[in-house]
Formats: structure tokens, C-alpha cells, sequence
């Protein structure tokens, strides 16, 4: 792919602009998406990649764009949805909505559940355009640096992830760290992957595995119901339920936070397998390291929201580079849309854009108009999701409990997931009595497996030549990148205790 034939994509965007727009199959397909979407992030369990999965069978008898358009909308309106339950009930409806929990639902207890609703719909939005924009217009250098990444540095990055967790350890990133690692050995339970060999597999259900979603659903969701009964106050409007709210004064003061984590989305979104979990707590924690009021996140600032919603979105643009330049998924949505465009005889790699001029260009702006219907959308069953604080906690908190239980059952349809699920609830409130943070273990278990398949990979392949794997020089680069990121958390969090003190 050169420059050349991105501007003869670019020049075919108007028109593929115009036949989405005059096609109501298609704009159809968009609006369905969207609204499927938004109801399969906000149930727990539901996720992006089961509620595309699970309209495979109908895309197939759908035309292309019509199809690809209903794929789409599911794509953005449950990354969104997602941050709904989040902000609400402390329990994210998707894994890439668990960073919006820690300033989202501080900002609902605080009585400003309408703006943070509204802060994250925008932030969606903007992320959303900008990512695909960007990704649009970096492709060329996106998908080499995509063709660079091996085993090594994907594990690398999964690894600069795990770091991370220490800036989300309050004043002490040694606790952060802790909760990260101990994720990580959750992870470890089950099968290896390389191997064959059982890890800690004391019974049928252990060898199995542990799966994500269970933990993460236990350790915010069902965790906050314990400690509500512990507080036996909850959490309520202290206004009349309505629609969102959205103020342009916060998107004006953080403009610099939305483009710097539309990047970090478009560049970890590249990254197979990682993008979605690592992008919103690189962006939160970026935006917590140049803000003036670093001290603050966590509390419920509009800085905490709109970081890892314009960062999870934003990994959208990301995660479609190696899947139309390389026919590789770069994220589990992305894997349903490329098993469907191979349904369609469309075969995404290298001669995607020479056989199927226009294809790419259309692909984003179906992204770009999602986003709008969702927005539209949101704002319009706003006023009913916001309705949920009100409603007394003799009612809720069994709802809630409720969701939870359907979301770790639907992930294997097996009671051991539901047992899961109330364990690291238990372990969660333990963990908020001791003041160990819930988010570095959350993203110890969202990318710990990632990161033990790269990393076995990566030996297997080396075997022979260890001194080689160190030396890729993007390796090389991660590398540096690791070691400057453990030095400036130590560092930044000796600066937040002396602006304490």
C-alpha cells in the first residue's frame, strides 16, 4: 500500500459516502445495529463480539453494506453501552468500559449522573471520528508498524499495560502493582496454551479456566452491592431523573486529552488482542499525569471520564488496520466482521484495496455515520437510563444482582462462572476495606492471557537465539518506553504526596 493508492481512496469517499446515504437497507441496518448495540453493552456479559456473533446468521442473508452496516452499528453502540452500566451501577457492560467506572460512577454518587452520561456519550462520539479519521489517514504507516509487531512485542505491550496499573494504585503504586500481578495469576488457572498442561487444575471446572467477564462483573458490580449494604445509604439523585447533560466547557478545557488519547486508541489499537483493554487505562492514566488537578482523579472529574471514552472508542480505527491490510482481527469485534466479509467472498489483506476499490473508504464512513445514530440514539433513552438512580435500592440492588448472576452464566452457561463471580465479589470488598485498587487487578485479568500466549510464543520461536528477541528493534523501543514508565510513576507519585502534604 502507498500514498498513491490511499488518495484514490480518499477521491472515492463522497461516492461511497452517497451510497450509504441513499440506501435505507443500509441505513437501516446502521440504526438496528446501533440500538442492539447499546442494549448488549449495557447488560452485563453481553458484549460486543456475542451480540455480533449471535446476528451472524441474519448478516448473511442481508446485503453487503446492510450487513456490514449492522456489524458496525453493533460495534459502536456497545463499546458505548457499555459505559452506561458503568457509570450507574459500578458495573461495566463491557471490558473496554471498566476504566470509565472510576470517575464516571464517583461523578453518579456525587449527584451528576446526567453529566457523566453525557460526558461519556460525547467522548464515544468524538473518539469514534477521530479515530477512524486518523486511522484513514495514517494507514500507510499504521500497517507497517503493524507488520513489525511479533510475539515479543505484543507481550512487551501487554507488559507496559500491566505497569500502567501502578499510576491506578492511589498514592502507593507498589499496591497497584500487587492487584495487577494477582490478576495476572488468576489467568494463570486452567489450561497452558502452548503446552497442553494443566495449571492449577484441581477439578473439571479449574482446568477449564477462569473466565474475564465473571471476575470483572464480581469485583466492581457485586463487590459496590456489598458495599452499599455495608453504607446502608445508598447512592441516589439528588435531581429530577432527565435526559443527559453535556457542557462545552468540559470538551473545551480538555481538548488536548481527547486528541492525545484518540492516538493512544488508533496506536494500541493495532496491537491483536490488546487494544480495547489496555488503550482506556493508558489514556486515563496519561490524562491523570499531564492534568493540573492529577490529585482529583478518581473523585468524579470530567477529565477521568472523557479519557478512556475517547480511548476505547478511538482503538476502533485501530483494531481495523491488521484486519483489512493484513486479514489479521485485531480485536474480537473485528474477528466477527472479518469472518463476515469472508461470507461475503471479500478476502481483506494486502489486494483488499486494489480488488475492491472504495471498500475501505466506505468501511469508515459506516463507522462515522454509527456514530452519529448512536449519539441520536443515546440522547433519546438517555433520560430513561439515568432513571435507574432513582428507583429505590430494595429494587435495585437485587436487579443488579440479577444482571450480574445472567452475564457470568452466559459466558460458558455453567453455574462455576456464577460461583466466580460472587468469590472476587467477596475479594473485591475485602480489597476496598484493605484500600487496594480493583483496576490494576481487572487489567491483570483482561490482558494477562494475552500476554502468556505472546510470551510463550515468542521463546518457542526464539528458542535459539534469546540475545535475538532482545534486540528487534521495536522490541527495543518497548523497552525503553517500559523502564521510562516505572521510573515516571515513582516519580509522579512522590509529586502527588508532596502536593498533599
Amino acid at each position: 500500500m502507498d500514498w498513491g493508492i490511499l488518495i484514490q481512496e480518499w477521491t472515492m469517499l463522497p461516492s461511497m459516502a452517497l451510497s450509504v446515504l441513499t440506501n435505507p437497507q443500509t441505513l437501516m441496518g446502521l440504526v438496528l445495529g446501533g440500538l442492539l448495540g447499546i442494549i448488549g453493552g449495557i447488560l452485563p456479559g453481553i458484549s460486543a463480539v456475542m451480540s455480533m456473533t449471535l446476528m451472524l446468521g441474519f448478516v448473511f442473508k442481508m446485503p453487503v453494506d446492510a450487513g456490514i452496516g449492522l456489524l458496525v452499528g453493533i460495534y459502536t453502540g456497545a463499546i458505548y453501552g457499555g459505559s452506561i452500566t458503568a457509570i450507574l451501577l459500578n458495573m461495566p457492560g463491557t471490558p473496554a468500559a471498566a476504566a470509565t467506572v472510576l470517575d464516571g460512577h464517583a461523578m453518579a454518587r456525587n449527584g451528576k449522573s446526567r453529566e457523566a452520561v453525557g460526558l461519556a456519550t460525547w467522548s464515544s462520539f468524538f473518539g469514534e471520528i477521530g479515530g477512524e479519521l486518523g486511522t484513514f489517514i495514517l494507514l500507510p504507516f499504521i500497517a507497517v508498524v503493524a507488520l513489525k509487531l511479533g510475539d515479543w512485542e505484543i507481550f512487551l505491550v501487554s507488559l507496559i499495560g500491566l505497569t500502567l496499573a501502578g499510576a491506578l494504585g492511589a498514592k502507593n503504586p507498589v499496591k497497584g502493582w500487587i492487584a495487577a500481578f494477582a490478576g495476572f495469576l488468576v489467568v494463570m488457572i486452567g489450561t497452558d496454551p502452548i503446552w497442553g498442561v494443566f495449571r492449577y487444575g484441581y477439578t473439571p471446572a479449574l482446568m477449564r479456566g477462569v473466565k474475564f467477564l465473571p471476575v470483572l462483573i464480581g469485583l466492581f458490580g457485586i463487590a459496590e452491592v456489598f458495599w452499599v449494604l455495608r453504607d446502608r445509604v445508598p447512592y441516589q439523585l439528588t435531581e429530577k431523573p432527565g435526559r443527559m447533560i453535556a457542557r462545552v466547557r468540559d470538551f473545551k478545557g480538555n481538548i488536548r486529552t481527547i486528541f492525545r488519547s484518540i492516538m493512544i486508541g488508533i496506536g494500541v489499537g493495532i496491537v491483536p488482542g490488546v487494544g480495547e483493554s489496555v488503550a482506556p487505562w493508558l489514556a486515563y492514566d496519561m490524562a491523570q499525569r499531564k492534568s493540573k488537578d492529577g490529585s482529583k482523579f478518581g473523585t468524579g472529574i470530567p477529565e477521568g471520564v472523557i479519557a478512556p471514552e475517547v480511548a476505547n472508542n478511538a482503538t476502533s480505527g485501530g483494531a481495523l488496520i491488521p484486519m483489512l491490510v493484513l486479514g489479521i482481527p485485531g480485536s474480537g469485534p473485528t474477528a466477527v466482521m472479518l469472518a463476515a466479509l469472508f461470507m461475503y467472498g471479500i478476502r481483506p489483506g494486502p489486494m483488499l484495496i486494489i480488488e475492491f476499490p472504495g471498500f475501505i473508504a466506505k468501511v469508515i464512513f459506516l463507522f462515522w455515520v454509527s456514530a452519529v445514530i448512536f449519539r441520536l440514539l443515546s440522547w433519546l433513552l438517555s433520560k430513561y437510563f439515568i432513571g435507574l438512580l432513582s428507583v429505590r435500592r430494595e429494587v435495585i440492588l437485587p436487579v443488579a444482582v440479577g444482571l450480574g448472576i445472567i452475564g457470568a452464566w452466559g459466558v460458558g452457561f455453567n453455574t462455576f462462572d456464577v460461583l466466580v463471580m460472587f468469590i472476587f465479589g467477596v475479594v473485591g470488598y475485602v480489597m476496598r476495606l484493605r484500600s487496594f485498587p480493583l483496576a490494576p487487578m481487572v487489567l491483570g485479568v483482561m490482558i494477562g492471557t494475552v500476554a502468556d500466549q505472546s510470551l510463550r510464543r515468542a521463546l518457542v520461536t526464539y528458542s535459539g537465539n534469546i540475545p535475538g528477541m532482545f534486540m528487534r528493534p521495536f522490541g527495543l523501543v518497548l523497552l525503553i518506553a517500559f523502564i521510562i514508565i516505572i521510573y515516571s510513576q515513582m516519580k509522579f507519585r512522590k509529586k502527588l504526596k508532596i502536593q498533599d502534604e
